[in-house]
């Protein structure tokens, strides 16, 4: 890709390599990226070569897509329980026998993150390789180019609408389903804030009649949904805009219907490890520190699934995403 003053790609490699240098400085710099987000970074960059393979099926955004994969999710891995970690720490309903399973494996999943950094040089110049190997695949930012990033979106919202149709918008696992479609509606989300420009959004003449509202205070001031400025002289992607903001909403109600999903199954993890319990009972000890209903984990799945069903069947927000 010819190195041009625009290009999506260079703009959030050079910033891994701002937070990688810096973090090379640092007695511990897994625990020093995670806190400074390098996190989000490699998402962008997991995004532009996610999509990019997709499009042109390059063995180059192939090896890079993999490579910052498995570093993002190892952070995300820290993250998990990290973020578990400090909610539970504060609870009187959790013994601190409990907690430390959170502890540990964060600890372990930083040191883990550390040796990756240090075996595949990522405290290196490793960036600078990256932004070579660029250079080979050499693109005009013009309409051809934007054809091929719109059939490849296409194809994944097929592939979205397959999967929410081969379980027919019935869920009964949190993990394989629930979070894997969330991951998959993220990547449409994510498209919009990587492609640092080249998607905007466009509001129809028409006020499309929803069976939900979308348009909450949390979703129209989220920073997620304002794009950045079309970058001059190229061709762009057009989202329709109220389909993107139900999109964003969707993403945002699965997480939290994801995360007291995945509290549960991790807390009770915890307990089983801590205590000699069966893991139905841990299970069961779980829900009820965490203050739940016994049928909490089977009523998260109902309205997971019927507010899917809502939005990607009867409001078909996803169809509707995509214009032209």
């Amino acid at each position: 890709m010819s190195i041009k003053k625009f290009n999506p790609f260079l703009v959030y490699s050079e910033q891994l390599q701002e937070l990688l240098s810096k973090a090379a400085e640092q007695k511990n710099p897994a625990e020093w990226l995670y806190k400074n987000n390098a996190r989000s970074v490699l998402f962008m960059l997991e995004a532009l070569t996610r999509l990019h393979n997709k499009a042109f099926d390059e063995k180059l955004f192939a090896k890079w897509n993999k490579r910052f994969k498995k570093l993002e999710d190892v952070f995300g891995q820290i993250d998990d329980y990290a973020v578990f970690e400090k909610e539970f720490h504060t609870s009187k309903k959790i013994p601190a026998e409990v907690t430390k399973y959170f502890t540990v494996n964060k600890l372990k999943y930083i040191e883990k993150c550390n040796q990756r950094l240090r075996e595949k040089d990522w405290l290196a110049d490793k960036m600078t390789s990256f932004d070579n190997a660029l250079s080979e695949f050499d693109v005009e930012y013009n309409q051809e180019y934007i054809d091929e990033l719109k059939f490849a979106m296409a194809d994944e919202i097929d592939a979205i609408l397959y999967f929410v149709l081969k379980y027919d918008y019935h869920f009964t696992k949190v993990e394989e389903q629930v979070h894997e479609l969330r991951r998959k509606l993220r990547w449409l989300s994510i498209y919009g804030q990587a492609l640092h420009g080249l998607i905007q959004l466009k509001k129809s003449t028409v006020k499309s009649k929803t069976a939900i509202n979308y348009f909450t205070k949390d979703i129209v001031k989220s920073p997620y949904n304002k794009l950045p400025a079309r970058p001059k002289n190229t061709a762009i992607i057009e989202f329709d805009h109220d389909s993107f903001f139900a999109l964003s909403w969707l993403i945002a109600e699965l997480g939290t219907l994801k995360d007291k999903g995945l509290k549960i199954i991790q807390l009770g993890d915890a307990i089983f490890i801590a205590e000699n319990v069966t893991q139905e009972q841990a299970r069961q000890k779980a829900i009820t520190m965490l203050g739940y209903k016994g049928d909490a984990e089977n009523a998260l799945l109902k309205d997971a699934s019927d507010i899917v069903k809502t939005a990607l069947a009867k409001d078909k927000i996803i169809d509707k995403l995509l214009i032209g």
